[in-house]
């Protein structure tokens, strides 16, 4: 029996339409279906509200994984939303505002982010009954996806500026 009669084909169709671009810097292998399942809807949130903070002239990027492998694509912005984004890149330069952020990131959801994380840390999952030990699990996933969204778009502190 040979490993093309074991294995099945894979197929590599776009999950959508527009651009995709294989990431193969921050994803050289497939990753795990684990990471396919938190990581996109993070990632974009996170980059919608960098955009958005930062006034720049795209709604996000977006990542699909095809057979693990990772694909990235650019959110295109409604028209309506280019007066206003040109405006707040504007304030954002005057103001300086990444300083603000980057003060907000060091003073407030880091330390957060690092207590969750101990907190996480400090149970011991053998010592959990079965239905204890799922919800721990549920609260280590979101701990990720949330983590995801803070580490790859800490503008989420913005996102009512343009709103």
């Amino acid at each position: 029996m040979t490993n093309q009669e074991t294995s099945p084909e894979l197929s590599f169709e776009p999950p959508g339409p527009g651009t995709l671009t294989l990431d193969p810097v921050h994803f050289p292998r497939p990753v795990t279906r684990y990471w396919t399942e938190t990581h996109p809807a993070a990632f974009l949130r996170g980059t919608q509200n960098m955009a958005n903070y930062y006034g720049m002239l795209i709604d996000g990027l977006g990542t699909a994984y095809l057979n693990g492998f990772a694909y990235n694509s650019m959110r295109h912005l409604d028209e309506e939303q280019v007066p206003l984004r040109f405006a707040r890149a504007e304030e954002v330069f005057q103001n300086k505002l990444w300083r603000e952020q980057l003060r907000e990131w060091d003073q407030v959801r880091k330390p957060a982010s690092i207590a969750a994380h101990r907190d996480l840390q400090a149970v011991d999952p053998d010592a959990l009954s079965d239905e204890a030990l799922i919800a721990y699990l549920w609260r280590c996933r979101d701990q990720a996806s949330g983590g995801h969204r803070a580490a790859r778009g800490m503008a989420a502190l913005g996102t009512g500026h343009l709103l």
